[in-house]
């Protein structure tokens, strides 16, 4: 797949997005346009980046951020941004800037070519229960068992979406991690993915990643791509699978 710099920045975040916003149908958070952007809020969970961030910002739309910034205020909730380098990157900011944003950090995006590849050293469903998958990936990421109980079933709705694929990875026959593949158009997203606390630095996340791309090129995907908090493991992860980095993002919030 071959793309000018921004034309892949688009691409890949619009993969993303994608995945993101129909996760978030399920999940309680408000939804609403601005432009071509949409900002999701939900004051119950105020600290949560996902559920209080605005997808799909680009200078195009910079008349809006003032508009979004209200939302937010209007809410008591100190939403997130991530920006992706582009042209006219400074206006964006500049607004941001001028409606009490700032920057927080970074996020980085990496991409590569699908192959059929994959790990055979741990065990990896790919039809798992969906009960069971969301309780794994849920309790991966350290979400409280209260919280767990009022998101099982949001994640659960994930097997019912015709083009994402769940995996749940198992050591000796117990559940140690669970992972996502969305797969849109050509490209393959590597969304969501946890390992259990008592079965990390075992190579699951490896195998997860593997397995994923593997499938993502029977499938028919040219390119696969993810996102990863900047200097992460998980960023390792994926760069020992064969992804670079495409860009990084700078992640902003409204104060």
């Amino acid at each position: 797949m071959r793309f000018s710099d921004e034309s892949l920045t688009r691409r890949l975040e619009q993969v993303a997005n994608a995945f993101m916003l129909e996760w978030l149908t399920g999940t309680g958070a408000r939804l609403e346009p601005f432009g071509a952007a949409v900002a999701a809020v939900d004051p119950l969970r105020p600290e949560l980046d996902f559920v209080n961030r605005v997808y799909g910002l680009w200078p195009e739309d910079v008349e809006h951020v003032p508009q979004i910034a209200a939302l937010y205020r209007r809410h008591d909730v100190r939403g997130w941004l991530e920006l992706a380098p582009c042209e006219r990157f400074g206006s964006l900011a500049g607004a941001l800037a001028k409606a009490g944003a700032g920057h927080i950090g970074f996020h980085t995006v990496v991409h590569g070519a699908a192959s059929a590849k994959a790990a055979a050293d741990i065990e990896i469903d790919d039809a798992p229960d969906p009960e069971l998958f969301s309780d794994v990936i849920l309790r991966g990421h350290g979400v409280p068992e209260g919280a767990r109980v009022r998101d099982r079933g949001s994640v659960a709705r994930w097997a019912e979406i015709q083009s994402w694929r769940l995996y749940l990875a198992r050591i000796d026959g117990d559940p140690a991690g669970a992972a996502l593949l969305s797969l849109d158009g050509d490209i393959g997203y590597l969304a969501n993915a946890s390992t259990l606390p008592a079965f990390r630095g075992r190579g699951v996340q490896t195998a997860l990643i593997a397995r994923r791309i593997a499938d993502a090129a029977s499938a028919g995907c040219e390119t696969v791509c993810s996102g990863t908090a900047f200097g992460s493991q998980s960023q390792r992860n994926l760069e020992r699978a064969g992804l670079q980095v495409a860009y990084t993002k700078a992640v902003w919030r409204l104060h």
